[in-house]
């Protein structure tokens, strides 16, 4: 059975896509690290809130498999129990998170709301394949 980073099993992963609460809590963890993340690539302060279509693009971008049966909703919920996993067993430092995102998002339009998921997809598939 394959495992990654975190040391879980495919099978566990998909278990913690179904985890409302851990979804909700990584949602708030991804959208602090892209937030703070834009701030830097912008020089100004936002705040802003990833869509799950995004996410899900950056599932299906990332060398993980996604959840069997799953619509962009529930791959955006994935990704952000994912994340929210992965912060609370310390897999990744959240200041080389946002150094990691804010160079990855560096030269993209982000004023433009398509380019802007373009990029956050971009960002988070990256994040996503180098951490888990």
């Amino acid at each position: 059975m394959k495992t990654y980073k975190l040391g879980i099993s495919l099978a566990f992963m998909e278990e913690i896509s179904e985890d409302s609460n851990l979804s909700a809590f990584g949602d708030a963890v991804v959208n602090f690290l892209y937030s703070v993340a834009k701030s830097r690539v912008q020089g100004r302060y936002t705040g802003k809130k990833v869509s799950n279509v995004a996410l899900s693009e950056a599932l299906t971008r990332s060398k993980i498999k996604p959840p069997r049966r799953s619509d962009k909703k529930m791959r955006g919920d994935f990704v952000e129990a994912l994340i929210g996993k992965g912060y609370i067993e310390k897999t990744f430092d959240i200041n080389d998170a946002v150094d990691m995102l804010s160079e990855k998002l560096k030269g993209k339009d982000l004023n433009d709301p398509i380019e802007e998921n373009k990029a956050i997809a971009e960002a988070f598939s990256y994040f996503i394949d180098h951490y888990f």
